[in-house]
Parts: structure tokens; sequence; C-alpha cells
């Protein structure tokens, strides 16, 4: 069960590099960093039937993993792995390998104009979630320069819903093999839904294991995916579940987790439904 990422030489690849490696290490996890290959006009199939495609992809892959090694090689308990991919469209080329390696996670960099320190997904992230059946996690912009040392805080944003208590279950994982502190957050729309949002909050906390440092927070905010964008206590990594949707469009323009992919200020994982 490693944590693999999707990496390539750009900015959003160095973020999603670093995430990775600290879930990686800090889990103890295997570190898969795995790249697709290049691709141009004449068609996968043509590509991969030309010794000269053959050749350049090769000669990419090397200088991809090359530059991840200097980026990383020091950060974990051992050398990654390298997987170059493909040919294939890289969402769906890393979708199929995360499913057969079982990866714990899938990271991915953020990517577009988003503001430093947010998150702003690109193409491969926006044909990712929808069909990704393992837990992907997205490295806000800026990452690779303001990350913390290590996790000490997973926070789970959590309603009571099957979709938080799959998002808890991967929480309470991550937490368990860190070390770190779990945070349930529920938010509250205002003083008069506390005491409902206190009950839930409970509720989450009881399926946490008695040796890990567990704790809740209500934390009250008009709407609950700019709350949890931006939380006022520490979070290291937020995990929150997705009810799933078939097209990206309605994933970004509707629902908490479509908010969280495109604002929250620090890395965030979204696990999928259990249909996926």
């Amino acid at each position: 069960m490693p944590i693999v990422t999707a990496y390539e030489d750009t900015p959003g690849g160095h973020d999603a590099l670093v995430l990775g490696a600290q879930l990686a290490r800090l889990t103890g996890l295997t570190n898969v960093v795995a790249t697709v290959y290049p691709t141009d006009g004449l068609g996968y199939s043509a590509m991969a039937r030309d010794p000269r495609w053959r050749e350049k992809i090769e000669e990419v892959a090397r200088r991809r993993f090359g530059r991840a090694r200097e980026l990383i090689g020091s950060t974990g308990p051992s050398e990654p792995e390298f997987a170059p991919l493909g040919p294939g469209p890289a969402a769906g080329v890393l979708a199929d390998h995360a499913e057969e390696v079982g990866a714990a996670v899938l990271v991915v960099g953020s990517t577009g104009g988003g503001l430093l320190g947010r998150l702003a997904p690109g193409g491969t992230v926006q044909r990712l979630l929808p069909s990704a059946r393992c837990p992907v996690g997205i490295a806000p912009r800026g990452y690779r320069h303001t990350a913390a040392k290590g996790i000490t805080v997973v926070t789970v944003a959590y309603d009571g819903t099957p979709e938080a208590d799959r998002a808890a279950v991967l929480a309470v994982h991550l937490a368990g093999r860190t070390g770190a502190a779990l945070r349930f957050v529920v938010v509250a729309g205002g003083e008069e839904e506390v005491p409902a949002a206190t009950d839930t909050a409970q509720k989450g906390l009881a399926q946490a294991p008695v040796e890990i440092d567990a704790l809740y927070d209500v934390v009250i905010g008009r709407s609950v995916a700019d709350t949890l964008a931006d939380l006022p206590e520490r979070t290291d990594v937020l995990v929150v579940g997705s009810r799933g949707y078939p097209l990206m469009k309605r994933l970004l323009l509707g629902g908490v987790a479509g908010v969280l992919v495109r604002t929250a200020r620090y890395p965030v994982i979204v696990v999928p439904p259990p249909d996926r």
C-alpha cells in the first residue's frame, strides 16, 4: 500500500513531490513517484510502436526522476521507487496505476493561477478526482516552500454522514501511523446549531481509538466549505469525504469537497465514494 505521487518537473509537480514524500516518510509507506510519458500528435498507438518515441520518453523520464531524486532523495527512510507510465491520458493512467498497486493516497499538485498557498486544480486534477478509486491528496500551490517538517494535526471534516465516516477512517489511519493528533471539525451555521454540532462531533470522536490523541472542534461559519478551507487552529492536512459527481463541473461548482479543492490553504485529501 504505497503513497503514489504524480510527478512532472513543474512547480505543481514539486509541490506534490514534497507532500508525497512527507506522507511516505511519516507513515512508513513506500514512496512511489510516477510520471506519465509525454505524448505528441501521432496518437498513442503509433508512438508506442516508434522506437524514436520510446527513446524520447525514456530520456524525459530519466530527467524527471533525476530532478525528483535531487528534491526528495534525503527526505525519506529509503530510496523512492520511480514508475514511468503510459502512454495515455495522464489522469486515466495515474488512476489505473494507483488502483493496480493499491495506493493509500494518490498525490497531485495544484496548478493554474491560484494564490500562493491555495489550491487551484488544473486539468489533470479536474479529470482525476471523478475517476480515482483511491483517496486523492492535493498539495496547495507553493507547498514546497511552506510545508512544515512534519504532520502533527490531521483534521477530518465531519458531519455525521457516511461520506464523513469514510473520511474519518482514513484520518484515523493517518493519525495512527504518523503519531499526529486527530481533530474532528464540525461547522455550525450559528450559535443555535452548536448543541447539535457538538453531538455530531462527539459521534465522530467515538470512532478514534484510545491510543490516538483525538479532539473535536465546533466552528461557527455561514459557509461550511469556506470555513473548512481556512480553519483558525492548526491543520497540517484536511481529510474530506466526497459524495461523487459524474462530471467534474458539478464537483467544482457544488459541494464542500469541490470548494475545498479550489480554496484550502493546506493539503486536502478527498476520499471517494465506495461505488468507485
